[in-house]
């Protein structure tokens, strides 16, 4: 739960088995995060749990099957985690789906079933997680917040069907130019030629475009570590939604209000001890006069 006086902690779930999705992330934005990021912050510590050595953890997930499969497989590691060190004020989930986990932590952590986010007080034992939001949904909300219209480059076609159906399941299917499957694996994202992969995702975003999208978002974690170069190869006035940031950025910020909220109600709690012993002090003093003061 978020405390007043210490860092923001966010715990990024990757669940996946293989690693080098994770490096990555922790490279673009473990702390301490870069200066260069939007998601810096003095105040701000991310930590990173994978699938690796889970033996049911999928080395990627390609269809809604291995979503299932990965929820299974990580819920438990989560658990565990969490009880082992001090709970985190925010968990994201970096799966570009309406991934089952994200709804299980909510459940599980009492965070709600809002579209990005929730507040409870369910607990498991050992703390409340506040809030609890995956990077599809931080990444529709950020695209929609900047107004126009998004398109999402996915990675394989299995994610087409689906990844619409979710957008307007949630109510962002009037916002939506469409999706757009690369055809590539989330893991050939990482073994192919850079500018190969980087050339397919931008002839993808451009249908998206013509069709009226201002916005790409970037449909798998595992294209953040290629943003500059994409952006870059857009038309100019096209900008990239990277759902790890916007996932960040979402989570320290609903903590940081919670932070404030907190902060004004120590400082409210406070006045009003300070008001009762004037009171009492008042009373006493008066009493010798037959009067009474009440607080």
């Amino acid at each position: 739960m978020a405390h007043a006086g210490r860092p923001t902690r966010l715990l990024c779930i990757v669940p996946i088995s293989t690693t080098r999705m994770t490096d990555d992330l922790r490279r673009a934005y473990g702390s301490p995060s870069p200066s260069s990021s939007p998601s810096s912050s003095p105040g701000l510590e991310i930590s990173f749990l994978d699938g690796r050595g889970l033996a049911e953890c999928p080395p990627c997930i390609e269809n809604a099957a291995q979503a299932e499969q990965s929820t299974r497989a990580m819920l438990p590691r989560v658990i565990a985690h969490i009880a082992a060190h001090e709970p985190p004020d925010g968990v994201l989930v970096c799966c570009f789906s309406d991934h089952p986990l994200v709804h299980a932590l909510r459940e599980l952590f009492g965070a709600g079933t809002g579209i990005c986010t929730g507040t409870g007080t369910g607990t498991v034992g050992f703390g409340v997680v506040p809030f609890v939001t995956g990077i599809f949904h931080a990444a529709l909300r950020e695209a929609t917040e900047a107004g126009g219209r998004f398109g999402i480059v996915t990675t394989s076609r299995a994610w087409g069907p689906p990844l619409t159906a979710s957008v307007a399941d949630l109510g962002f299917g009037g916002a939506s130019a469409g999706v757009a499957p690369t055809g590539l694996g989330p893991l050939e994202l990482e073994s192919l030629e850079r500018h190969v992969v980087v050339d397919r995702i931008v002839a993808c975003a451009r249908p998206l475009i013509d069709d009226g999208a201002t916005s790409i978002i970037l449909g798998c974690a595992g294209m953040t570590a290629l943003e500059g170069d994409i952006l870059r190869a857009l038309p100019p006035g096209i900008r990239t939604v990277d759902g790890v940031r916007a996932g960040i950025d979402l989570l320290s910020r609903l903590v940081g209000e919670t932070k404030a909220t907190l902060e004004t109600g120590a400082v409210s709690r406070t006045e009003d001890v300070k008001m009762k012993s004037i009171c009492a002090v008042q009373s006493t003093e008066v009493t010798s006069n037959s009067e009474q003061v009440l607080c």
